[in-house]
């Protein structure tokens, strides 16, 4: 794997460290996992010696410890001792996050004792293997950043073995490339589709006590999920992109474009909180989760999973777990349930975290797989998809994301090719341009805005007033927004046009 596959390698690991495609050399914190701090774009962590690592290589660069000279001593020991103290390294993320920011030198340090650790091990192991698929090289890699590459009972190298051990006899497939093993002719996708299975059981039940730790790793089965999920689109070789989800800018555009209907500008809002009145409970957080419908609950579930479950919000358990069976909008109970959302919401990571985890599993992840079933390839498309999960709901009752694509696919009874969108579907057995398919999607998703069949979803006619949602896509659609790169150019709740750019692109002139 080289060029484009191996940084898109690195990006999709990248969404499972940091949520996001961006390379995070900044990034430390303590995930209380028992492995002391854990840092940069590979998750180096103080407790097991590859952090430490990464200093000697920049000593190596530089010529010195720099800022992490005071340190070095009581870092060399947890490395030796595989000690998760942070006596004596309180300044550690400080520094980290200083150097990472702006020292090249440092980004470089983890550059190469990344790709010493992790990348070039999984390399060597597809190698051996005899795997030629970038799909296979790039969950090697990710396992062996998880896992680490060595042969402890979780290592890639155990899970390797586990894997092969599993073959007894020729396993044909449609991947194009065999494998030999145990003198068996193996099919490269059967093999990693065996390999993902291995993997997943032993997130869910670790051998190492190490990686036992507040049952972290159970929560982080999304990393095999979502290659299952590339391997259904049959994305074997990664050229120039991947749909593993959308990504990069473009998935920002999207988040950000919904932070615009749900809150009124693109930040992520991770604090706040308000009882709307339309039927919900409590509307709350970066994707509107609401007491009432059972995501808060999600949400509050997998911060308990980060925190052990004794925090701020465990006296309302009870409360929030009954309301969010009945689909009961009461916040009798909840009296304190905004001021502490909004007060964790400001500073707690986890708590973050577990915002962005619930959000992507529940909403954004779900959506762009209902949108690859339809074969939808545009950024405008999976956007939209995103937009309306929120706020539709990705399960099938009667307003929900589902329900929209039922209705939209079951409209088109023949070819409809009058668009010119350059991307085809196969609704029904008949060609459709995914403009095409979209636009009546919308009209679909603004009737069930205007008469919304759920008896949930009309309190105080509140749909009704949210048709800005529909109508920011349509004027994206005018002006043949298709494909979202550096910038895009949609409408705010106020109806008047907003720019989202990516970094540093220029805002595309008016028209």
């Amino acid at each position: 794997m080289c060029g484009c596959a191996k940084d898109i390698a690195i990006m999709i690991t990248g969404i499972y460290e940091n949520g996001d495609t961006d390379v995070h050399y900044d990034y430390c914190e303590n995930l209380d996992d028992g492995r002391g701090f854990t840092a940069g774009i590979a998750g180096f962590c103080s407790g097991t010696g590859d952090g430490w690592m990464v200093i000697e290589e920049y000593k190596r660069l530089t010529g010195s410890y720099g800022d992490f000279e005071s340190m070095a001593s009581a870092l060399e020991k947890d490395a030796t001792d595989g000690s998760d103290s942070t006596s004596g390294i309180e300044d550690y993320c400080s520094v980290w996050e200083k150097l990472g920011k702006s020292d090249k030198n440092f980004q470089q340090a983890q550059d190469n004792i990344r790709d010493q650790l992790y990348y070039d091990p999984a390399e060597q192991a597809s190698n051996t293997l005899g795997a030629r698929l970038d799909v296979t090289q790039g969950q090697l890699f990710d396992t062996a950043i998880q896992h680490g590459a060595g042969d402890d009972a979780d290592g890639m190298q155990a899970l390797i073995t586990n894997t092969n051990e599993s073959f007894n006899s020729d396993q044909p497939g449609d991947s194009g490339n065999t494998l030999n093993v145990n003198g068996h002719n193996v099919d490269e996708i059967v093999w990693l589709k065996k390999f993902i299975e291995v993997r997943t059981a032993d997130l869910k039940n670790p051998k190492e006590k190490d990686n036992q730790g507040g049952n972290y790793w159970a929560q982080t089965t999304y990393r095999t999920e979502s290659y299952s999920y590339i391997i259904d689109q049959k994305e074997y070789m990664w050229t120039s992109s991947t749909s593993a989800k959308l990504d990069g800018c473009a998935k920002t555009f999207a988040l950000a474009i919904t932070n615009i209907y749900e809150n009124g500008d693109t930040d992520f809002h991770f604090d706040y909180c308000e009882n709307l009145n339309d039927g919900r409970g409590f509307t709350s957080g970066i994707a509107g989760f609401c007491t009432g419908t059972g995501d808060a609950w999600e949400v509050v579930q997998k911060y308990h999973s980060l925190t052990g479950g004794n925090d701020k919000f465990t006296p309302m358990d009870s409360v929030l777990k009954q309301y969010a069976e009945d689909s009961d909008s009461s916040t009798k109970g909840l009296d304190n349930y905004c001021k502490v959302w909004e007060e964790l919401g400001k500073t707690d990571k986890k708590f973050r975290k577990a915002q962005t985890l619930m959000r992507d599993e529940m909403y954004f992840d779900p959506s762009q797989e209902l949108g690859a079933k339809v074969g939808l390839q545009l950024s405008i498309s999976q956007a939209q998809m995103y937009d309306a999960g929120v706020q539709h709901g990705t399960w099938a009752d009667k307003d929900g994301l589902p329900t929209l694509i039922e209705e939209t696919s079951a409209s088109f009874g023949n070819d409809t090719l009058d668009g010119n969108s350059g991307s085809t579907l196969d609704v029904n057995g008949h060609k459709v341009d995914e403009i095409t398919w979209l636009k009546k999607f919308m009209q679909v998703r603004q009737d069930h805005l205007l008469h919304p069949r759920e008896k949930y979803n009309q309190g105080d006619n509140y749909w009704a007033q949210t048709l800005y949602r529909v109508r920011s896509y349509e004027y994206a659609i005018d002006r043949k927004e298709y494909v979202w790169t550096d910038s895009v150019k949609l409408l705010d709740n106020d109806g008047k046009p907003v720019c989202i750019r990516c970094e540093t692109a220029k805002c595309p002139a008016k028209q």
